[in-house]
């Protein structure tokens, strides 16, 4: 509102404010009051008015300005309940000036005062008259019932100015949430977390199964439940469920193969229309040639240009992971890959190298848990042999784009005829325990379960009587390979232990197994004892994962002292480990002790054998 000067024109503002007040306020309070959000059956009101400015104005923060702040008693139903208190004379508002009336004159209201605020006559701190936490609805705060007005007055109005105050409103998430695209770590995750779950990634079966009719005309596939199911005994849940839990991990595993099926044919498709572009380049340009492939394309497929140009884009983020990180990210790609070509927000150079530097890491992995994934390559003509065999941690993986080498080969500076027996679990030394398990805490009782030390619930291998949820990664319903990868440390260390995806706090990595003996020294063991024995673990020729874990001051797991079906069992807990981190311990100072004292040991014996080798030269 400006005037014919060009300046704004402040009384007409003002008036325009008061009148918008007047039209809107008392629907709006009358609204409040009449649907139960204010309750006004009992003590006061509180009411304030704040002028918010800076809106829309661009690097600027919208700024709220309190108007009018005031005091309301319930029991104002009548004229003569409305009381005005002397106006402060040194604060000025827009309104129309209001006379000054002495305190607790009556005034009757009407239509035109409307919206006559004013501030009291009595002396109030700041912090007495405002409340001490306010609730904010709209442009509107509602104070608290508990305050109490002014002693002098029946109603305490009060004019403020604070900038600080401004409305917050809780964002409302959207009833159908956009997906957002897949980052490179996500992506990643995904490939370690497919290849490590227990979904079998077999061609041939699947083909073999959905091919085969039984002479009732349904494929084997869907028959052979009954009869795998008919086959276990009374433990194992049988009936409709147990014949679905067989039919649906079938299924499961036919939809994975096929998906990678897809997305090969897919990423083959990408490399072939490239290479007709080159073809047909030889007589026209390259946007032509493009142009032609596509159109012939588009013949076979019997699909519109735009629509292939759409799945073309996608297919061709399928073609750069590929060829960056090999097949095995492709094939064994997570729910996410769909998102991750899409949006394309992480394909750059960066991506790609590290893809590449991750390409031989996924290979061991599915090579050594998916020994037949290489034959899906043949629908478009591939022929890869398996490159990796054995156990997965048979194989050390080094650094970026240098092949894995085989275990033994790292040892073989120290014992040539090294050798490693993966263990599922610990094995018992006859020699020295014959054929009882010192690590046994409660004898077996086959009319009582045994209760977990940690939670108190029932332990059991059956999971209709198993209660224990205590590392269920390892107890009760493991399911899959502990996706970790032994590697070429770079700072000398020999191998150490690599995670692939992250283990949250508390999450089991692995049991510490080996040969359950007795009476070793001057070797690396694991300390064990039960009220009935003391007892060793050694790794040195066989165990597990866990054989190589290093150690470190500052480590990001611990081993736990955990009894599970009356066994005990000394298991490493992730204290919060991330994905691509190395997993390591604290081997404790009594560790170091003993193998500072066997140093000094060996260098004392060192000496005692030169100094007589020494007095016979002299002799001589």
């Amino acid at each position: 509102m400006e005037s014919p000067g060009g300046t704004l024109d402040l009384d007409l503002l003002a008036r325009d404010i008061g009148s918008r007040i007047n039209e809107e306020l008392p629907n709006v309070l009358r609204q409040l009051l009449s649907n139960g959000q204010v309750d006004w059956s009992g003590g006061q009101l509180h009411f304030e008015c704040s002028l918010l400015s800076g809106i829309g104005r661009p690097g600027s923060r919208p700024q709220a300005v309190k108007v009018a702040s005031v005091e309301l008693a319930t029991d104002i139903g009548t004229p003569s309940g409305l009381q005005t208190p002397a106006a402060d004379p040194e604060i000025r508002h827009s309104q129309d000036p209001q006379p000054q009336l002495p305190s607790g004159t009556s005034v009757a209201p009407s239509p035109s005062r409307t919206f006559r605020p004013r501030l009291p006559a009595p002396s109030v701190s700041d912090d007495e008259s405002r409340p001490a936490k306010r609730r904010a609805t709209g442009g509107l705060r509602i104070g608290s019932a508990d305050q109490q007005p002014d002693a002098t007055n029946s109603i305490t109005r009060r004019l403020e100015s604070d900038g600080r105050v401004f409305p917050q409103r809780k964002k409302r998430s959207p009833d159908n949430p956009n997906l957002q695209p897949s980052t490179l770590e996500k992506f990643i995750g995904g490939v370690w977390e497919s290849i490590f779950s227990g979904v079998k990634l077999d061609p041939a079966e699947v083909i073999e199964q959905w091919q085969a009719i039984e002479s009732s005309g349904q494929p084997k596939l869907l028959m052979d439940a009954e009869s795998e199911i008919a086959g276990r005994d009374d433990s194992v849940v049988q009936g409709t469920f147990g014949r679905m839990n067989i039919l649906a991990r079938k299924i499961s595993q036919t939809s994975r193969t096929c998906r990678s099926l897809e997305v090969i044919v897919q990423a083959r498709w990408v490399q072939a229309f490239d290479d007709r572009v080159i073809e047909l380049t030889s007589n026209m340009t390259k946007e032509k040639a493009k142009k032609t492939a596509i159109s012939e394309a588009c013949v076979d497929f019997n699909w519109s240009e735009k629509e292939l140009r759409n799945k073309m884009g996608i297919w061709r983020g399928y073609h750069d992971i590929a060829k960056a990180g090999g097949w095995a990210a492709l094939v064994f790609a997570g729910m996410g890959l769909y998102r991750f070509c899409k949006y394309r927000v992480s394909f750059t150079e960066e991506t790609f190298q590290t893809l590449k530097g991750l390409r031989h890491r996924f290979e061991v992995a599915a090579d050594t848990l998916h020994p037949r994934w290489r034959s899906l390559l043949a629908i478009v003509g591939i022929i890869e042999e398996r490159k990796y065999t054995g156990h997965p941690h048979d194989w050390v993986v080094c650094g970026p784009n240098d092949e894995p080498i085989p275990l033994p080969i790292t040892y073989h500076q120290w014992d040539k005829n090294f050798s490693y027996n993966h263990l599922d679990e610990s094995l018992i030394d006859e020699d020295a325990w014959g054929l009882f398990d010192p690590r046994t805490v409660t004898p077996p009782s086959e009319s009582s379960l045994h209760r977990c030390t940690v939670c108190g619930e029932d332990q059991s291998e059956d999971p209709r009587l198993n209660s224990c949820a205590c590392f269920p990664n390892l107890y009760g319903a493991k399911a899959g390979s502990m996706p970790v990868q032994v590697y070429r440390t770079p700072n000398g260390k020999n191998n150490g232990l690599l995670a692939c995806c992250s283990f949250e706090r508390g999450m089991a990595v692995g049991e510490f197994v080996g040969e359950i003996t007795s009476g070793l020294s001057n070797m690396d063991v694991m300390v064990g004892q039960t009220e009935r024995a003391a007892y060793q673990i050694w790794q040195g020729k066989q165990g597990n994962h866990t054989r190589f874990v290093n150690h470190s001051c500052q480590p990001n797991s611990q081993f736990e002292r955990f009894v599970w079906l009356g066994t005990q069992r000394i298991v490493l807990v992730s204290k919060g480990i991330e994905a691509g981190e190395e997993i390591t311990v604290d081997y404790s100072d009594t560790y170091w002790k003993v193998k500072s004292r066997q140093r000094m040991l060996v260098q004392s014996t060192e000496m005692s054998i030169s100094q007589p080798k020494q007095a016979s030269t002299d002799a001589a």
